[in-house]
């Protein structure tokens, strides 16, 4: 049986199934959460998309560096936090 698509219907990636690509994994650690002031650090010098994305993350790392549970993997407070450091166009 012939295949009818055009080429770019079979260059197209199926989405069936996938979930988003960025998902933050459970935590496990019993009461946490994310205290205030640690938000309002990030918040503190957030991303518009008009400066240098590079000492926005080069900021936003050293902030998230400061932050240790044990029980919570850093990447999980790094995807948790990130929201709180973009504004206006930057979080489209």
């Amino acid at each position: 049986m012939a295949d009818n698509r055009t080429m770019a219907q079979m260059l197209q990636e199926p989405i069936e199934g996938y979930e988003d690509a960025i998902v933050v994994p459970p935590i496990n650690a019993n009461n946490f959460e994310l205290k205030q002031t640690l938000i309002n650090l990030v918040q503190s010098n957030q991303f518009t998309g008009r400066q240098d994305p590079h000492n926005h993350l080069r900021f936003f790392n050293k902030v998230t560096f400061t932050f240790r549970n044990p029980e919570v993997p850093n990447t999980t407070v790094k995807l948790l936090l990130f929201p709180f450091s973009l504004e206006w166009e930057a979080i489209i």
